[in-house]
């Protein structure tokens, strides 16, 4: 179900942002949820190079296996 949300943004940032819709034959609307969701998946995600890394780290899943383990059974410390 889509949700409706307000946003207070000066002139400049309004005009920058129409232009772009504009330029990509979008809404405003558009733009900014597309945007938002872009900007939402790279902090939440790691690119999949990067992870193919982390997973052929064998030393490094071992301890973050044992670190999750440990968060669970509530033991160790936070950093």
């Amino acid at each position: 179900m889509a949700k409706t949300l307000s946003v207070r943004i000066d002139e400049a940032t309004y005009r920058l942002i129409a232009a772009a819709a504009a330029a990509d034959n979008r809404s405003i609307s558009n733009f900014i949820e597309t945007a938002a969701k872009e900007k939402a998946i790279d902090e939440i995600f790691v690119p999949r190079e990067e992870m193919e890394s982390i997973l052929a780290d064998r030393g490094l899943v071992r301890k973050l296996r044992r670190g999750a383990k440990e968060a669970v059974a509530r033991r160790g410390r936070f950093v």
